[in-house]
């Protein structure tokens, strides 16, 4: 079969041959081949690539945002829009279909995390047996990295007076110093480290179960969730759906903001407007009341040396 009278089907698997030469991550190329299957499933998986329209991929993603699963129907059209340029690229398209289809509205409902509302959740966590909850949401909050990163941490990424974090998602490779220190909780990222070395039984892991074995991502977010629930009984917000662990990061990323630190590289962002949509709070400045407030303090402007 010529490239111009190549299937969905067809085109698919060549799709994910190209994807894979692209070095992503697991979780990335997991995403991607998910989202080729179900465009494909969609779209008809015997229909040339020549008759697919703008239409068929507005169907697609309008049924999966209908089902009430919005940013995946919004990763489902940038899946779609490579899936097509790489056609065209190939010369198994002329024009790419995906191009001119408008992404449909997409209103994130999870609440992020106030200080408030962690400092409750870890009273709970803080009273739990076992040892590895007690400090599950305060190694969040320190580091600020992902739950599949927070799993990972053992003691051994501990040289040279920094926490070494690979990034699982991404690769990034943070070098966090042991001297961080978190202003709002008063805690140091050695001090967070030194407690979970201290807790039996010894493992290599910073967060570890009682046979010593590293817990699971799906346990962490399972702890902090049940944690949540027992210290903020009555959710006042029904527009939006209540924090998880995840959003510690968020609130990681506002409290260092408000220290004047890095938190691009803290967060191993390389662009900084990913870094931004961290920083915004989704109004829970609004929610909580809280106004920013002008300052008439001028400020200091540096005056340049004269040159010699």
């Amino acid at each position: 079969m010529s490239k111009k009278d190549m299937t969905m089907r067809k085109w698919r698997r060549e799709y994910m041959r190209i994807v894979r030469l692209r070095n992503l991550a697991a979780a990335t190329l997991d995403e991607r081949a998910k989202c080729s299957k179900d465009l494909c499933r969609a779209i008809g998986p015997d229909r040339r690539l020549r008759k697919v329209r703008p239409v068929h991929v507005a169907q697609a993603m309008r049924a999966v945002w209908e089902a009430g699963q919005q940013s995946r129907a919004q990763r489902l059209l940038v899946v779609a829009r490579d899936m097509f340029a790489e056609a065209v690229s190939a010369g198994a398209l002329d024009k790419n279909p995906a191009m001119h289809v408008k992404p449909l509205p997409y209103h994130v409902r999870r609440a992020r995390l106030s200080i408030r509302h962690w400092r409750r959740t870890q009273a709970v966590l803080a009273g739990e047996r076992a040892k590895w909850r007690r400090l599950l949401a305060v190694l969040a909050l320190v580091t600020g990295q992902r739950r599949s990163d927070l799993v990972k941490m053992r003691f051994a990424d501990v040289w040279g007076g920094y926490l070494h974090v690979e990034q699982v998602k991404t690769g990034a490779r943070i070098a966090l110093p042991l001297d961080l220190k978190l202003r709002a909780i008063k805690m140091t990222l050695g001090d967070v480290i030194e407690l979970c070395r201290a807790y039996e039984p010894p493992g290599e892991t910073l967060l570890r179960k009682s046979t010593g074995a590293p817990v699971s991502v799906g346990m962490l977010s399972k702890a902090f969730t049940s944690a949540f629930a027992l210290a903020v009984k009555r959710w006042r917000h029904p527009e939006h759906t209540t924090p998880s662990l995840a959003e510690c990061r968020s609130l990681s990323e506002r409290l260092y903001s408000s220290q004047g630190i890095d938190t691009q590289t803290l967060l191993g962002h390389k662009r900084p407007a990913t870094t931004a949509l961290y920083h915004d709070d989704r109004g829970l400045s609004r929610a909580e009341g809280r106004w920013r407030h002008l300052s008439l303090r001028r400020r200091r402007r540096r005056r340049r040396k004269a040159a010699k």
